[in-house]
């Protein structure tokens, strides 16, 4: 998924600058990377956001365009205020396209176990995954089918797609599990189904008062 961005060039030399900038509805940057020298830029908060928001399920690349300029790069890096949740400065690294790196890649877990119907709950161990390739070899998305899923199973980086990349961690690490309900879990559950199967009887019991 690609997106692009459009940067300005930024002077900002104290922290009130950067707070002046962020008032006006801009991120600060740098861009940096594959024989580029290193750039303070500032991004429309607005416009990253809308890229953003779209780029959960898979990695991003973003090309930031500046003063005539395209770069190809990824968000390598991020600040975010703790309270707001607003993006305080980010980090842009332009890629190298024969260089050879980690990339994290979200992984998308389809389908519906049976077994979530036959009392177990899925445990989702990792929701991404780091691989390591060249740019043009980094998968568009990584999908793991848990359909078949049973309780008392797990599925490991071993399950996932093969290609022209290869996993950081081994094959035998954990990515989702299924696990059985432990008893008192169960037994809140049919209290409670009890209760108001109980409630319901004594509210067809009542006489109407009219």
């Amino acid at each position: 998924m690609i997106f692009t961005l459009n940067a300005e060039p930024r002077n900002t030399k104290k922290k009130s600058d950067l707070t002046a900038l962020r008032a006006k509805g801009k991120i600060p940057c740098v861009l940096y990377g594959a024989g580029v020298k290193a750039v303070k830029l500032s991004i429309n908060d607005n416009e990253f956001m809308r890229c953003y928001k779209k780029s959960f399920t898979e990695l991003a690349f973003y090309e930031v365009n500046l003063e005539g300029e395209k770069y190809q790069t990824i968000l390598q890096d991020k600040q975010i205020h703790p309270v707001n949740r607003n993006f305080l400065h980010m980090d842009f690294m332009v890629l190298d396209k024969d260089s050879v790196r980690e990339f994290d890649i979200p992984i998308q877990y389809v389908g519906e176990p049976t077994a979530l119907k036959e009392g177990g709950f899925m445990d989702i161990i990792q929701r991404s995954i780091t691989v390591i390739c060249k740019p043009a070899d980094i998968p568009e998305g990584l999908k793991l089918d848990v359909s078949n899923l049973q309780i008392g199973e797990t599925l490991h980086i071993g399950n996932l797609p093969k290609g022209a990349w290869h996993y950081k961690d081994g094959d035998d690490v954990a990515m989702v599990g299924m696990h059985a309900k432990a008893a008192e879990e169960v037994a809140v559950e049919e209290e409670g189904e009890e209760d108001e199967a109980t409630e319901a009887s004594a509210e067809e019991e009542t006489p109407s008062k009219e």
